[in-house]
């Protein structure tokens, strides 16, 4: 028993460590420096709560906080529904879905710099979008320029990005389930739609949930789109806690004040997803 454990630790031991290292030590010193006043330049001066203080009657924070709560609702449903309806539809036996399944993953596999480059030129005054809605008579869109669709123009690349990477989550919790169930229902007389309500979802609610967590943290950090898309704006409508927390801590050097910040998103991750948690429970109970 006692060879067992020791080889069990030794296979530990080194994810462990890197956990330690790139997470938990990071995480520790930035709930740190959130106590404190500190530039790099000089050492950190402990200021107890003034950061949090700050903070609280920071306009820019509250702002941030608002497009980052708007991101995430534009985010995480879409995804987390349009996912689920792309793994139903290349769960099926037919000729060619491997092709379908590997188009749909292809945009996981570019990089954010350049999905965000291709979408910004799309999006553009003269780019492809706005030509054909121009050309059914539509008219042009201010993806970028407008203060209320920046945002939105933002999400629509997200889910389409981030759909195929969890469309393989929820084919893989598909794989679970017994196609027996799927039978009974035919000879009951249940449509294809109908099998899905009753069968899949309810089968699949901790992958859901699973995919829903995911998504929220996804859509919390979100960064490189903002910043190579919108770079906070127009008029900071794209100004999220993260895009926040690199402005503060980057252009003005304020490793403190954005170290509070980030430890109020972690908080605010924190809390929802043991939201999530807690509305899986009461399901399940």
């Amino acid at each position: 028993m006692i060879y067992k454990t020791r080889h069990a630790w030794a296979f530990l031991l080194p994810a462990i460590i890197l956990l330690m290292v790139f997470s938990i030590i990071p995480i520790i010193w930035v709930i740190y420096l959130g106590f404190t006043s500190y530039n790099v330049f000089q050492p950190a001066q402990w200021v107890g709560l003034e950061n949090y203080q700050t903070l609280l009657s920071d306009d820019k924070f509250w702002h941030a906080l608002k497009n980052t709560m708007f991101y995430w609702i534009l985010v995480t449903p879409a995804i987390t529904i349009v996912s689920l309806l792309l793994a139903v539809l290349v769960n099926q036996q037919l000729k060619g879905i491997k092709l379908y399944r590997l188009a749909f993953y292809f945009p996981v596999l570019v990089s954010v710099v350049v999905t965000a480059l291709l979408w910004k030129w799309m999006f553009a005054t003269d780019g492809i979008f706005n030509y054909f809605f121009e050309l059914i008579g539509i008219g042009s869109i201010k993806w970028l320029t407008s203060p209320s669709m920046a945002m939105i123009s933002v999400a629509i690349v997200t889910v389409w990005q981030g759909m195929g990477y969890y469309m393989l989550i929820y084919l893989a919790g598909l794989q679970s389930v017994p196609q027996e169930l799927y039978e009974a229902a035919e000879m009951d007389g249940a449509g294809f739609w109908r099998k899905q309500w009753n069968i899949t979802i309810p089968s699949l609610r901790p992958v859901i949930l699973f995919v829903s967590i995911i998504s929220t943290m996804g859509a919390f950090k979100e960064f490189a789109l903002m910043m190579v898309m919108t770079e906070g704006g127009p008029v900071n409508s794209t100004t999220t806690l993260v895009y926040l927390i690199f402005k503060e801590a980057f252009e003005n050097i304020n490793m403190g004040y954005a170290s509070a910040i980030a430890t109020i998103l972690f908080l605010v991750i924190l809390i929802i997803s043991i939201v999530n948690l807690k509305i899986q429970d009461t399901k399940d109970a």
